[in-house]
């Protein structure tokens, strides 16, 4: 009966809603742990689970980020994040056949749309922290191509919708061009662009300045920069800013740390 399918519908969306919640609010490892595990207990019967498996990947790689210690804790965060965005990638049947048929992820992200958008950004971010905090410079050679496939898929998501997620689709392609190799088209000219556009699009989220001082200082060298944007980040509210507060609590305790460096 009707009844019965409205009963079986809001248990879960209940549980979603608590999940949410809990990874909202999380501003600890603990908290963040509760929240991947109420969404893994709810990914097989989710209404949605691409979001679902979106959610799993950003906490995963949330996790990584700000509270797992030591490479292979990260490298094994990260590697489970981008798993779970990969498979949210997937829910796009176009997508899935061009990469089932052997084709890279970078080409076949052509086929993504604006209902992949969030997987794709943190398929890229996962990428991104494995690269930078997880590998040598041997490492980095030979995945130097995975880099190049990020490129694309950035790209991609530039094409479907720039302003996604408080300015986060340029700070990525930002942090790309400051990481690349000198050799291979390292342009800090171009990432301080796209730091300023992403900063127009996000006026309070703490996330550019936090990356721009992280990255783009330390490449430069300009202390004045560099702590004039990581005390203007430790100055805001955490809750009332345009980036999530889960992503807030780690910028702000990173910022705190390479302060504490100078």
């Amino acid at each position: 009966s009707s009844g019965s399918a409205s009963a079986g519908e809001s248990a879960p969306s209940s549980a979603l809603a608590r999940a949410e919640a809990l990874f909202e609010n999380a501003g600890d490892a603990p908290q963040l742990q509760q929240a991947i595990r109420e969404y893994e207990a709810l990914l097989p019967s989710a209404a949605d689970p691409g979001a679902v498996l979106a959610r799993l990947s950003e906490a995963h790689i949330l996790f990584g980020a700000a509270y797992a210690d030591g490479k292979n804790a990260k490298a094994d965060a990260y590697t489970t994040g981008i798993r779970y965005a990969e498979r949210a990638m997937a829910g796009n049947p176009a997508f899935r056949r061009r990469v089932e048929a052997g084709e890279p992820r970078g080409d076949a992200s052509a086929e993504l749309t604006r209902a992949e958008i969030r997987p794709m950004l943190f398929w890229v971010t996962g990428v991104s922290y494995y690269y930078k905090e997880c590998l040598s410079g041997l490492g980095h050679l030979l995945q130097f191509r995975w880099m190049l496939r990020t490129r694309q898929v950035m790209e991609r998501m530039m094409e479907l919708d720039p302003a996604y997620e408080h300015g986060a689709v340029p700070f990525s392609l930002a942090i790309y061009f400051i990481g690349l190799p000198a050799s291979a088209g390292r342009d800090l000219e171009r990432s301080a662009e796209l730091l300023a556009q992403s900063i127009a699009d996000a006026p309070t989220s703490l996330l550019a300045r936090w990356g721009r001082a992280k990255y783009l200082h330390v490449r430069t060298g300009d202390r004045a920069a560099f702590r004039q944007d990581l005390e203007w980040v430790l100055a805001q509210d955490p809750a009332r800013a345009e980036s999530p507060r889960r992503w807030n609590v780690y910028f702000q305790r990173d910022a705190r740390e390479l302060l504490g460096r100078i």
